[in-house]
C-alpha cells in the first residue's frame, strides 16, 4: 500500500513510515476535538517513573426516540431534537450552536458524506441531513458552503436527494460524474483482486470533493449488514465511499481489508473528517448494502454520535449481530471485526468494549 501526495517521490513513502505519520495524525485530531471524547493514547512520566500509556475512554452517544419512524417515514421535527441533543452531548456543551463550534467555525466548507447506495430501501434520511445542516447554519456555515454528498449522482437521486451545484444554497452532488478525482492525492495497493481493477489498475484516486471542495468533513453513514465485509457503517461508509476503483477489495482473501483502514487512515481523509453521525432510524441485518431483504429492515429509532469510528462501528455491530441472532441469521462478527480490528490497531479508534463509554439518551 502506498499514498499518492503532491508529487511522485511521495508514492515511495513506506509503509511502517506512512502507517506512522496516519496513526498520530489520527490521534493529534483526536486531542484537538476534546470535547468528542476520542480515544487517545497520551504519554505519562514522572520523575522516578517511565513513560507510560494511558488510554482514554471513547464518547459515543445514543439517542432514541421510540415511533420517530412510520410507515417508511421520519418525524422531521423529533429527527431535529435526536440531532440537537446528541451533538450537545457529544461535544460536552450545553448550547446547540456552542456544540457545533466545537467541530466548526462559520469559515468552513463542510462535507457531509452520506450513504443512500440502498437507494429506495435503508439510507441516510433526508430529515437526518437536514438536521445536521440546521445546525451549520446556526452558526453561520453559508448554505453554498455546505455539500452533501456520495459517489453516485444517480444513488443520491433514487435516495430522495435533489442535484445542485449552482452558486445558491446547500450543494448536493457526487463524485462520479461530477466532482471527479484527485489524481494527485490516491491510494495504491496490490493486496487486492487483479481482475477487478478497473482502468486505474491498482490506483484509488481520492473524490475531488474531498481533497479540494471541502475543510472539513461529517461521515453521515447507515446501520446495516455487508454481505462481504459483514457490516458497513462508519469506517466502510468512508473508505468505499470517497476513492475510486474499489470493487477490487472485495473479494477473498481481503473481504475489504485492510484497505478499509488504510484509507480511513490516510492524511486527505484524516485532515477533514471531524464527526460521525450513524443515522439509525432505520437498519438491515440482512442483504446489504443494496439487495437488503424487506424482512430485515426494522425501525431501530436511534442517532449515535462521536469522533471515534471504530467505537461507533464496533457498537453497530453488535446490534446487527444481535438481531441476526434473535432472527437465526449467522453471525456477522467473523468477517466484520477484520477491518474493525485493522483500524484499532492503525490508530482510529478502539474495539475494545472496556475503552467505550456509551451515552445513551431517550427523547
Amino acid at each position: 500500500m502506498k499514498k499518492g501526495g503532491n508529487n511522485k517521490d511521495n508514492d515511495g513513502l513506506s509503509r511502517r513510515k506512512f502507517l506512522r505519520n496516519a496513526t498520530l495524525g489520527a490521534m493529534g485530531f483526536a486531542a484537538t476535538v476534546g470535547g468528542g471524547g476520542a480515544f487517545i493514547e497520551k504519554a505519562v512520566a514522572s520523575d522516578s517513573e517511565p513513560q507510560v500509556a494511558v488510554k482514554q475512554k471513547s464518547k459515543v452517544v445514543s439517542v432514541k426516540s421510540p415511533g420517530v419512524m412510520k410507515d417508511n417515514k421520519a418525524n422531521a421535527e423529533v429527527v431535529e431534537r435526536m440531532v440537537n441533543e446528541g451533538i450537545k452531548r457529544v461535544s460536552g456543551k450545553s448550547n446547540i450552536a456552542a456544540a457545533w463550534k466545537t467541530y466548526f467555525s462559520s469559515k468552513d466548507v463542510v462535507g457531509l458524506k452520506i450513504n443512500p447506495i440502498g437507494m429506495t430501501k435503508v439510507v441516510t434520511r433526508p430529515e437526518t441531513v437536514n438536521a445536521i445542516i440546521k445546525g451549520l447554519l446556526l452558526i453561520g456555515v453559508k448554505p453554498n458552503n455546505i455539500i452533501v454528498w456520495d459517489r453516485y449522482d444517480e444513488h443520491m437521486q433514487q435516495a430522495g436527494y435533489t442535484l445542485n451545484m449552482g452558486a445558491e444554497g446547500v450543494r448536493y452532488f457526487s463524485s462520479e460524474p461530477s466532482g471527479g478525482y484527485d489524481t494527485e492525492q490516491f491510494y495504491k495497493s496490490d493486496a487486492d483482486k487483479e481482475s477487478k481493477r478497473d482502468k486505474d489498475g491498482n490506483v484509488s484516486y481520492f473524490s475531488n470533493i474531498l481533497t479540494k471542495e471541502i475543510t472539513g468533513l461529517i461521515n453521515v453513514p447507515v446501520l446495516k449488514d455487508h454481505s462481504i465485509a459483514g457490516v458497513t457503517l462508519c469506517l466502510k461508509n468512508i473508505a468505499y465511499g470517497v476513492v475510486n476503483n474499489t470493487r477490487r477489495f472485495h473479494a477473498a482473501p481481503y473481504f475489504c481489508d485492510p484497505m478499509t483502514a488504510e484509507v480511513c487512515s490516510h492524511p486527505a481523509v484524516t485532515s477533514k473528517i471531524r464527526l460521525h453521525i450513524l443515522d439509525c432510524l432505520e437498519a438491515c441485518y440482512e442483504g446489504g448494502p443494496v439487495n437488503m431483504k424487506p424482512y430485515a429492515i426494522w425501525n431501530e429509532d436511534r442517532i449515535m454520535f462521536g469522533t471515534d469510528p471504530v467505537a461507533i462501528d464496533q457498537i453497530g455491530m453488535e446490534i446487527i449481530d444481535k438481531m441476526r441472532i434473535t432472527n437465526g441469521k449467522p453471525s456477522v462478527r467473523q468477517r466484520a471485526v477484520k477491518h474493525i480490528s485493522t483500524s484499532a490497531k492503525m490508530g482510529l479508534g478502539t474495539d475494545d468494549p472496556a475503552r467505550i463509554e456509551l451515552d445513551e439518551v431517550v427523547v
